[in-house]
């Protein structure tokens, strides 16, 4: 099973009957034995990925990764798909889905901020509780989902004490955090986070933190006693319930 297998089920007819006739042959993207089309008709000559094509020396391409690849969502959005539905996710969505770590059986996602790799020919189908998904060109392994929340937790404890976002992803601040976080807190975080801060799960969980303007709006919705500082983090609370909620549909 191939990302773009999924895709296209999901997709159906979509973006229509596919140009030219089609014929039985293999499939440069997948590898396997299907209906197919000229592989020209979908990769050009300004694409230079073939390293991620399973028959690379095949002419032609499957009607199913025609479809998935033909579609602008596919590389200019984050997703998730199952075979069933292609989910055009949000930040703040895909934040949710991976908090909540509830997957249907079978799916694929990636996540994206460059809006220009065809997402579906690095991605991995997951099954079988395995939850791997394409950050960029980085595989991220959150099956360990017990470990994701206490990373994600210190995260965002640390986010609303004073961190900012770019400071905790490459662990260089400046001198306006170290004035507002203190020397002493500063070296706490930095021997927690410097053995993992280049790994892909710990950039995947500082890319889906809140934006400011997500924590501005979460503090206006905040009722607090008088003198409490809105950026301090809540007793026993270190997720906000919006962030740990579980969709009711992935």
């Amino acid at each position: 099973m191939h990302a773009v297998d999924l895709i296209a089920a999901a997709l159906g007819e979509e973006p229509g009957a596919p140009p030219g006739e089609t014929v039985e042959g293999i499939c440069c993207v997948t590898g396997t034995v299907t209906r197919c089309i000229p592989r020209k008709l979908l990769l050009g000559k300004s694409f230079t990925n073939g390293d991620l094509l399973r028959a690379p020396h095949s002419s032609l391409v499957g009607v199913a990764a025609w479809r998935a690849m033909s579609c602008p969502s596919e590389r200019k959005n984050s997703w998730l798909c199952d075979g069933e539905s292609f989910r055009k996710l949000t930040r703040a969505e895909l934040r949710r889905v991976v908090i909540a770590g509830d997957y249907p059986s079978l799916w694929s996602g990636y996540a994206t901020t460059s809006y220009k790799k065809h997402g579906s020919l690095r991605a991995t189908v997951n099954s079988g509780g395995k939850r791997v998904w394409l950050f960029e060109m980085a595989l991220v392994d959150c099956s360990d989902h017990d470990r994701l929340l206490l990373i994600w937790e210190r995260l965002n404890r640390e986010l609303r004490s004073g961190f900012s976002r770019s400071v905790m992803e490459s662990l260089e601040p400046n001198q306006f955090t170290l004035k507002e976080v203190g020397y002493s807190r500063w070296r706490d975080f930095e021997r927690w986070a410097r053995p993992m801060c280049r790994g892909p799960l710990y950039q995947f969980l500082c890319y889906l933190l809140p934006s400011m303007e997500e924590l501005k709006d979460e503090r206006k919705s905040q009722v607090l006693p008088e003198g409490q500082d809105a950026r301090a983090p809540r007793e026993n609370t270190p997720v906000a319930a919006a962030d740990r909620g579980l969709f009711d549909e992935v």
